[in-house]
């Protein structure tokens, strides 16, 4: 696969995963729509904001900017960074829906993908 198709790869699933987290937030902020279960509102700002940067993120890879690589690696450690804090919120005892958990698993398992596609050799 050529270089420019891995790029291409890469940010549809940039596209599709940011569209996706920005239409099932921004339902749910904008009180369209309630969850059967707890809400933590700060990470449904952080999931809205983070799917317009994934957006940015993919047409930047779509266009091979060299700015949207180093974009890619942020999203992902901030993915990361929110997951572990859920699962560390959810082992001591406060209320995070096992549904954000795995959502937030999907979003950097994924984001580890797009990383792994556009990985420079070394």
């Amino acid at each position: 696969m050529t270089s420019r198709n891995k790029h291409r790869l890469a940010a549809l699933l940039a596209l599709v995963i940011g569209l996706l987290t920005v239409v099932e937030g921004g339902i749910v902020l904008l009180g369209l729509e309630t969850k059967p279960y707890p809400v933590l509102p700060w990470l449904l700002r952080y999931n809205v904001t983070m799917g317009f940067v994934s957006l940015a993120t993919g047409f930047g890879l779509w266009r091979e900017q060299d700015w949207a690589a180093m974009l890619s690696r942020m999203v992902l450690a901030c993915h990361s960074l929110v997951f572990l804090t859920l699962v560390g919120m959810h082992l001591l005892g406060k209320t995070v829906a096992v549904q954000s958990i795995g959502a937030m698993l999907f979003r950097t398992a994924i984001w580890i993908g797009i990383n792994f596609i556009i990985r420079k050799k070394q």
